[in-house]
């Protein structure tokens, strides 16, 4: 399988891990040969501030209805 990496577009995110989950989720949702048309999930394991200043370990989920390769 040929990657769809492009280091440009990859620098044009901030980055930051949801962020380039969201870049690796367009990469996988524009092969139809790996996802369903307007499905497929995708997750990140991060860290968040709070509104109040604290760090939280959170589990960022692309759940289903949404297409990958528009997300």
């Amino acid at each position: 399988m040929k990657s769809l990496w492009i280091n440009s577009e990859a620098e044009s995110f901030s980055g930051s891990d949801l962020d380039m989950r969201v870049y690796t989720s367009r990469l996988l949702g524009s092969n139809e040969n790996l996802v369903m048309h307007g499905g497929g999930n995708t997750s990140v394991k991060t860290t968040i501030n709070d509104i109040d200043g604290k760090k939280y370990n959170v589990l960022c989920v692309k759940g289903s209805g949404w297409d990958m390769a528009d997300i």
